[in-house]
Order: structure tokens, then C-alpha cells, then sequence
């Protein structure tokens, strides 16, 4: 908050007008540190680039940039309004004005359409204050014309009810009921990082009773997966905790939720916790087979409550890379050039190491793979 500080006083120094906005206020309000304060302002991004020393255009068609003070950033954006949304998603035109009430009235929600000045008083010209207060997601103004402008707000509303606790005012969730189809021109990118704001918020369930509610769940990909009891899910810092539970309590595989477009690595680990939860045991071989990420997730749907990490630390190794003997020494041993055998043998190696039958020492497990590998072979 201090940055925002020094850039209000500096652009109204030189004459313009700029105050605190958004989630910052709104938390601000609710005793919360406030987290990615933005600054809204009369000037043109020109004369805000002008009064700084460092910036970066990271909007700057829409207005935006990024004041950088050390080292942190701080986006300064000029009042503006918007008109014309084909897409359900951009504005075909953006205009400056001179008017902070203008630009609060393009603004999603009431929460989200306060202003505040550096000596911290509020500038509230739509109510948010009092929904705050009341626990309300209203939209500003028509709610039909803010879903129009940008299907995802509809999306944003649930996501709100359940990161703060809200209930949504029912004009603005009649309106998302109305306007539930458009969720499909959204990029599926951005519904997925609002579901993944749902799966860490305080209160999923409500966001999730919302969803089914609203009817958006028919024009989600496997919508009809979020449609079941979700008060056994507790949330964690982890977004993939939620879309296990999903596809943990319906019996389903990855396939049926690909079309959100996971990243390779969270792929991976959503089919590893999935298959850790089916195995009846967890044994050392798979504390070192499967990560910490993978067994938290699935601990779950497991019900253990053994310490992951800790159980983790506590194995003689944590990697292949930490074997006394490495693929050398069996080649060498066995007399024999490397091929299929010698992976096999050193996972044979490894699993014995782990499982604590075979010391990790390079003697040893001379003695023990000479003994092993003729006896075999």
C-alpha cells in the first residue's frame, strides 16, 4: 500500500486525479491485507509513464501500465469505459475519461466498484460497502450487461460467493441462470483459473451449489461431474486437491476433465494420486515412487494422516542418483555391456535399498547383486 501511496501523491502533484481500487479496497474493508493494490487515474498512460522512472506497457491499449518501484510492480490504469463486447469476453472499444464514477461503473461487481483515496477514505457510489457488510456478489448496475460484456464474470460471481462466504443477490443470479451459455465463448484457459480459485477457497460448497444452481454446469466440459456432495472435500493451497476429489468421488480417470487443459506436470500428478489412492498399503517403495504432491493429494480419498514429508525424509534414499553403485559398477560386475537387463537390475537394486533389505553400500550390494544376478541368470 505504500507504493500506491507514493504514486497517488506523485499523480496528483501534477495535477491528476488517481486513487486505490478493486480487490484492494474490498479487503481493506473486510481487515484483510490488501494484495495487488491497482491504482486508477485521470492521466493518459503517456503522462503516468512520463512522471516515472520505470515502466512496462502491460496494457497499454486498455490503458495499463506497470509502474516499477523497487523492484515491485504496480499497475496504474486510466479511468475508462467500454463498449461493444462481441466476443462476450474484450471490448471492441475502450475510451478514456476524466470520470473515476464512469470507470467504477464498468466494473464487475459492487465489491469490486469502490475507490479509496491515499488517507483512506472510501469512495463508494454503488453500495458496496453495505453488500460488503451484508455478504452480497450484486452486479453493478444490470446484471444482463455486465454477464454481457464478459461471460467469465458469471463464473467470477461463484467464485466470490465462495472465497469470501457471500450469498448472490438474486437479480444477479437469475441473470447468470439467463446468460449460462455464453460461459462457452470463454477461453477455457480462464474458466479454468477461476474453478481453480474455487477449489482453494474458504467455502467450495457454496461456490460448487451455485454452479449446479445457475445451470452453468450444463455448458462446462463434464459439467455434470461438479454436481455432487462436496462437503467431504477440504480445501488446501493446492487447486488439484479439488479436481481429485471431482474425479476420486465419480470413479473417473483424467480423461474425462482433459478439456481444461492441464499443464503436463499437474496431468502427471492428478493419474499418480489417483492411482496411490486405489493401493491398499502405503509401504517405503511407495513414499519414494510417488512425490509429495501426489500422496497429499490422494491422502484425501485415503485417510491417512501420516506425515508425507516427513515419512519421505525418513527413507535411506530419495533418488536412484543417491545408490552407492551406479551402472558402471554392474556392467563391470556382471562382465556384460549395458542393454534392457541393466535398468531392470538397478530398480531391483534400488527397491531392495529403499525397502531397507539391502544396506546402501557399495560392498555390499556387490555382494548382494553378484549373489542375485548369477542366481538368476
Amino acid at each position: 500500500m505504500k507504493r500506491a501511496k507514493y504514486i497517488i501523491a506523485r499523480l496528483k502533484e501534477a495535477g491528476f486525479e488517481a486513487y486505490m481500487v478493486g480487490g484492494a479496497v474490498r479487503d481493506y474493508l473486510r481487515g484483510a491485507v490488501p494484495h495487488d493494490i491497482d491504482v486508477a487515474t485521470s492521466a493518459s498512460p503517456e503522462q503516468v509513464k512520463a512522471l516515472f522512472e520505470r515502466s512496462i506497457d502491460t496494457g497499454i491499449e486498455h490503458g495499463t501500465v506497470m509502474i516499477l518501484i523497487e523492484g515491485q510492480g504496480t499497475e496504474v490504469t486510466t479511468f475508462r469505459t467500454e463498449s461493444g463486447y462481441s466476443d462476450n469476453r474484450r471490448p471492441d472499444k475502450v475510451e478514456f475519461v476524466k470520470s473515476l464514477h464512469e470507470d467504477l461503473k464498468r466494473r464487475d461487481f459492487t465489491i469490486n466498484a469502490m475507490a479509496m483515496t491515499e488517507q483512506m477514505e472510501i469512495i463508494d457510489p454503488f453500495g458496496g460497502r453495505d453488500d460488503l457488510k451484508a455478504g452480497i456478489i450484486r452486479a453493478v448496475g444490470v446484471p444482463e450487461e455486465r454477464f454481457s460484456e464478459d461471460a467469465l464474470r458469471m463464473l467470477r460471481a461463484i467464485r466470490f460467493s465462495g472465497q469470501l462466504n457471500f450469498q448472490i443477490d438474486l437479480a444477479t443470479k437469475q441473470a447468470i441462470s439467463d446468460y449460462a451459455k455464453n460461459i462457452q465463448s470463454v477461453a477455457m484457459e480462464r474458466v479454468k483459473a477461476e474453478l481453480d480459485k474455487v477449489m482453494v477457497s474458504a467455502a467450495p460448497g457454496i461456490s460448487m451449489k451455485y454452479l449446479v444452481e445457475t445451470r452453468l454446469t450444463r455448458f462446462l466440459p463434464s459439467g455434470g461431474l461438479f454436481e455432487l456432495d462436496w462437503s467431504g472435500y477440504t480445501a488446501s493451497f493446492d487447486p488439484l486437491s479439488g479436481w481429485f476429489y471431482l474425479l476420486h468421488k465419480h470413479g473417473e480417470a483424467f480423461s474425462a476433465i482433459r478439456d481444461y487443459r492441464f499443464s503436463n506436470q499437474d496431468k502427471k500428478d492428478l493419474q499418480r494420486a489417483l492411482e496411490a489412492s486405489r493401493l491398499p498399503l502405503w509401504d517405503d517403495w511407495v513414499y519414494y515412487s510417488f512425490t509429495e504432491r501426489q500422496l497429499t493429494i490422494a491422502q484425501a480419498a485415503t485417510h491417512k494422516t501420516e506425515a508425507v514429508k516427513e515419512r519421505q525424509q525418513a527413507l535411506p534414499i530419495q533418488s536412484k542418483s543417491e545408490l552407492a553403485a551406479n551402472g558402471r559398477d554392474l556392467m563391470e560386475w556382471a562382465g556384460k555391456k549395458a542393454g534392457p537387463w541393466l535398468k531392470d537390475w538397478t530398480l531391483r537394486i534400488e527397491k531392495a535399498v529403499v525397502e531397507r533389505r539391502l544396506a546402501n553400500d557399495k560392498e555390499r550390494i556387490k555382494d548382494w547383486f553378484i549373489d542375485e544376478y548369477h542366481r538368476h541368470t
